[in-house]
């Protein structure tokens, strides 16, 4: 086997570029889908956390609600830190329930930062699903042709005239 095979494998990054967009739109349409068709209610916030590590800050927050059904629900959500700031002071939140979806809570207060969030990801997602999917071409391109002719030969030749 020759070693331009491994090549190949950059066709791995557009493969988790697809993905990532795949998950990223299906992220968007069940936080509309509980949005518009989700029960309302108001969650008391169980825990809250921001944690600060290096350059990165995230968090969690911990949503307690009692559903019509009687149903207790505990869920414990990501938060970036944009949106921890939005509901930092809260200790009750507004939300929309919808179990079956791919996105059961969603927060009010932060729904409308939550879906410019996610178009930013799936924009950054499509274009480098766009860049990668070129730069495997121009690899696999190069890679057939190195597999099919070799490698060039390198000639080094001496060009001064001194003989020592």
């Amino acid at each position: 086997m020759n070693k331009y095979h491994f090549l190949y494998l950059i066709w791995l990054l557009p493969a988790y570029f697809l993905f990532q967009g795949g998950y990223q739109v299906l992220t968007h349409q069940g936080l509309t889908t509980t949005y518009d068709s989700g029960e309302s209610y108001v969650a008391d916030v169980i825990d809250f956390d921001v944690k600060q590590i290096a350059a990165q800050t995230n968090g969690y927050v911990v949503l307690q609600f009692d559903t019509s059904e009687g149903e207790t629900v505990e869920q414990q959500l990501a938060l970036p830190v944009q949106m921890a700031q939005v509901i930092m002071d809260s200790e009750l939140i507004p939300i929309r329930y919808s179990p079956n979806s791919f996105n059961p809570i969603v927060m009010i207060p932060v729904y409308d930062l939550q879906k410019s969030v996610i178009k930013v990801n799936m924009a950054v997602s499509g274009i480098g699903l766009i860049v990668t999917i070129l730069i495997s071409l121009w690899a696999s391109r190069f890679a057939k042709t190195r597999i099919r002719d070799g490698e060039e030969e390198l000639e080094i030749e001496r060009l001064d005239s001194d003989n020592s």
